[in-house]
């Protein structure tokens, strides 16, 4: 009988177990623990705010929209259900091609009944731009993208240069979590050297995951530098860890699945 590659292993993440099911799942079916580690919470814009600035979209003809997270389609979708606003959306999305960032968004838009006309290789902000690129866009093409209010500039500025007009709406913003029991026993877990992987799932995540760290045990780096799995999902997580001086292995694959497949493939030599 084959052994289990995470026999004896604790591998944390920096997702909330609502979010992991997947993460959860694989690593106990190779013999593992997992710790799933909330760093932050999301909170959607009022909806006041949100109706105010649909309307304004809506004065726009759009020849794409991109969702570049599942957590994007979920707070979009919802608050134009919400407010009433499922027609107008209709009209806007009629003349228009949807981009999915990767497979768990994409069956996110499906389920909202929205047909996802492209997805790129590489799920991640590089690839995106990588496939907008091979879309061959004139100057002048507006592209929508509805997102969290902690993303960075890169793909604006990049589309900027090409005279493509990129607006953002920024429908949630992340916020660090509270601290509870779950942070306590891992800090007491990465103290004792029993963590054996950990895997950052976001630039935010990162921040946060730093924030919440330093307040419990104010030596934690050394502690994780001390994982023998330092594994980022992409390359804009690993530019974050790269910021606090930690070094990790970047998933080729930006998806969880991808992730535990390279720490299958570390522990595995």
């Amino acid at each position: 009988m084959l052994s289990k590659i995470f026999l004896n292993k604790t591998i944390a993440i920096t997702r909330g177990e609502k979010n992991n099911t997947e993460f959860t799942r694989i690593v106990k079916e190779e013999g593992g623990t997992p710790i799933t580690l909330p760093t932050m919470k999301l909170i959607p814009i009022d909806s006041n705010r949100f109706h105010k600035k649909f309307f304004d979209i809506c004065s726009k003809k759009y020849d794409y929209y991109v969702f570049m997270s599942p957590s994007s389609v979920d707070f979009f979708f919802k608050m134009v259900r919400e407010n009433s606003l499922t027609q107008l959306l209709d009209e806007q999305l009629t003349n228009c091609d949807v981009i999915a960032i990767g497979p768990s968004t994409r069956k996110k838009l499906e389920a909202n009944s929205i047909s996802v006309k492209w997805q790129p290789s590489d799920y991640s902000t590089l690839g995106i731009l990588k496939l907008l690129r091979k879309l061959s866009l004139k100057p002048g093409t507006r592209i929508m993208i509805p997102r969290s209010g902690a993303s960075n500039s890169f793909l604006k500025d990049e589309l900027d240069s090409m005279g493509i007009i990129l607006d953002e709406f920024y429908i949630y913003y992340p916020r660090v979590e509270t601290i509870n029991h779950t942070w306590i026993d891992f800090s007491k877990e990465i103290k004792n050297n029993k963590v054996q992987a950990m895997i950052f799932t976001s630039p935010s995540a990162v921040r946060y995951f730093f924030s919440i760290m330093q307040k419990i045990l104010p030596n934690f780096k050394g502690c994780v530098e001390n994982i023998d799995a330092l594994i980022s999902i992409g390359p804009n997580t690993t530019k974050e860890l790269h910021l606090k001086d930690i070094f990790p292995i970047e998933s080729e694959e930006h998806t969880i699945k991808g992730t535990l497949q390279l720490a299958k493939r570390i522990f595995s030599k």
